[in-house]
């Protein structure tokens, strides 16, 4: 699809990603447009599933799913959706326009300079993602059901504002904490960040994502990527294994609770993790509290202000 075209009342403007299964533009608000009612010439992302997919029925459920899934999430550190339309055979989300970039893109600009993100700025990028967590976690509707698993927690999925804000996307394969995966050795989510039951093909509950995050921990503070191999077979295995070598092999200057929090954070065995978001949230606050980080979102603003921004 080229810019200038018009889809669902809302004008393409550029492609900016395209996943395994869904691309994503930037598209601006015309007095047509199906959701949210912004004011005409706003912006917008639209999350469209790829034509090679469109007749398999499978996937297009699923992506129906997430858009009425992720429509019903209302938190600061989820980014909105406003719903999900189809249009001849596309089936499209729409979701606000997050003005920054990835976590990934952040990561890369800092190991291509071969510089250490500030503490403040790692503590609070997943502070705020563990605010997300426990809100999905914990989210219920009339004893119905209870808590959602992300399931696919990695440096693309959290988005970073100028405003200071973070935000998690894509819930293409989150699941509710009592569902299980449809069949039984079957792996969703970015390998570098699986668990090692998700990786055995394991339904798992809400500590796979507490596993993701201590990985991110884990690379933002040493800077570097956990599970590195020459082969994929290679980084399953290590996956599989959890084998997590010290912080401080890669960053001297790593605190000892950051090494205190990792330990916990990344054990194979997942009830020796924390039992839950909130418990990992609270040992992020100690931290705060002993070493008086700095924890507002101008301190990640002036990061990104920092760096060579996409427009």
């Amino acid at each position: 699809m080229q810019a200038g075209k018009k889809l669902g009342g809302y004008q393409l403007v550029a492609r900016i990603a395209s996943g395994g299964q869904a691309e994503v533009f930037r598209a601006k608000v015309t007095n047509a447009a199906f959701f949210g009612k912004p004011r005409q010439g706003e912006f917008v992302i639209l999350k469209r599933l790829l034509p090679a997919f469109r007749r398999d029925l499978v996937r297009v459920d699923r992506f129906r799913q997430e858009g009425r899934l992720m429509a019903r999430l209302k938190h600061p550190n989820i980014v909105q959706t406003m719903g999900c339309f189809e249009q001849s055979e596309d089936c499209v989300l729409v979701q606000e326009w997050v003005e920054g970039q990835t976590l990934e893109k952040l990561q890369e600009d800092y190991r291509r300079r071969e510089e250490f993100l500030p503490l403040d700025a790692v503590v609070f990028i997943l502070r705020q993602l563990l605010f997300a967590l426990c809100y999905i976690h914990e989210l219920s509707e009339e004893g119905i059901w209870r808590g959602l698993v992300h399931s696919d927690l990695s440096p693309t999925n959290l988005l970073l504002s100028k405003r200071g804000e973070v935000k998690l996307i894509d819930f293409g394969v989150a699941r509710l904490l009592n569902e299980k995966v449809a069949r039984e050795n079957e792996l969703h989510g970015t390998l570098a960040y699986m668990s090692p039951e998700a990786m055995l093909g394991h339904s798992g509950d809400e500590k796979v994502d507490l596993y993701a995050v201590g990985v991110l921990l884990w690379e933002l503070i040493a800077n570097r990527r956990l599970f590195e191999g020459t082969s994929e077979v290679e980084r399953m295995h290590k996956v599989k294994n959890a084998q997590v070598p010290p912080i401080t092999k890669y960053n001297p200057n790593a605190p000892h609770f950051a090494e205190l929090l990792l330990r916990k954070a990344l054990a194979v065995h997942p009830e020796r993790r924390f039992e839950s978001a909130r418990a990992f949230l609270q040992a992020m606050n100690a931290w705060v509290y002993r070493m008086g980080l700095k924890q507002e979102p101008a301190l990640l603003a002036q990061l990104l202000a920092d760096g060579d921004l996409p427009q």
